[in-house]
């Protein structure tokens, strides 16, 4: 074989081999989302993956959560003002 054809077709072998394992794999994303939070995954609070066990109660507790009636506050959790109220028709 030609010395500039051996190059080329080693060339080309190892793109071929790194395109097919790229889409072999798992996407970016996924890990990223199984890196910690120190490290760099995702931030606090982010909800769990949809078909996960945990996803179907995270679901669960905020369909109780938009179920509950919203106008049933306490007296207590109402803001509080300072300042008197004045009359309009001043």
């Amino acid at each position: 074989m030609n010395r500039p054809f051996q190059k080329i077709t080693s060339a080309l072998l190892c793109l071929a081999s790194l395109l097919l394992s790229a889409c072999a794999g798992r996407t970016a994303g996924e890990h990223i989302a199984d890196m910690p939070h120190w490290m760099g995954g995702e931030p606090e609070g982010v909800p769990p993956r949809p078909g996960t066990p945990e996803y179907d109660a995270w679901m669960a507790a905020r369909a109780t959560e938009a179920a509950r009636p919203k106008n049933d506050q306490s007296k207590t959790d109402q803001p509080k003002t300072d300042q008197p109220k004045t009359d309009p028709s001043k």
